[in-house]
């Protein structure tokens, strides 16, 4: 049983992260707030820590296949816990419903507002009313939940970065020769006001390193 992995960014997809473990890469499943914070706020090679939950996903063929489930701490694994023991909220679409912080969805659980819950993706009137059914009463320490900052320290992905990500494919670089010159011009801290800056440091840092 595995509790907890700490390794480094390799990337975010599909809601999920593969963190690279030892040159041993695993696919950890992420509940969408997180994954989505993650992608806005970590590069690649940014150091992570998730707490873990493990289960096992059953095929329709019968096959069975090991899952692990990532949560930004111990807090928010337990919450998860509680949050899929209500018939009918499965681990695929509890982590899908995850888009706000666990503390509002507890409130909205405590105070019977059913309405604030069908607004999370999938989550409709009978699933909402069920929810509360099964849960009031058990989730009112999570309602005090602080927000927190990001996993771990990195530079934020300037709202440009794809847009240089495409120029240095359309260049005929390979995926993870300009993935690596973008971190690599990111990770000096500048603010970037455009691309066309950002391609310069590029430009720089791949002028020095051919010298």
């Amino acid at each position: 049983m595995i509790s907890k992995i700490k390794g480094t960014l390799d990337h975010i997809a599909d809601s999920a992260a593969v963190v690279n473990l030892g040159g041993i890469y695993y696919e950890i499943m992420l509940p969408s707030a997180l994954a989505e914070s993650l992608g806005n706020n970590m590069t690649p090679g940014a150091e992570v820590t998730f707490h873990i939950l493990d289960y096992i996903e059953a095929a329709q063929i019968g096959n069975q296949y090991p899952r692990l489930v990532g949560f930004a701490d111990a807090i928010d694994k337990e919450f998860f816990a509680i949050f899929t023991s209500v018939p009918g909220l499965g681990i695929k679409k509890a982590l899908k419903s995850l888009v706000l912080p666990i503390s509002e969805i507890a409130r909205a659980i405590e105070t019977d507002n059913t309405a604030a819950l069908q607004k999370l993706p999938g989550i409709g009137p009978r699933l909402a009313e069920k929810i509360v059914a099964e849960l009031k009463g058990k989730t009112a320490r999570f309602a005090l939940a602080k927000e927190r900052e990001p996993l771990a320290t990195a530079e934020k992905k300037p709202d440009f970065a794809d847009e240089v990500m495409m120029i240095l494919l359309q260049l005929q670089y390979r995926r993870s020769e300009a993935q690596l010159m973008l971190d690599r011009a990111i990770a000096t801290g500048r603010r970037f006001k455009s691309s066309e800056e950002l391609l310069n440091q590029i430009f720089k840092q791949s002028t020095v390193g051919s010298d």
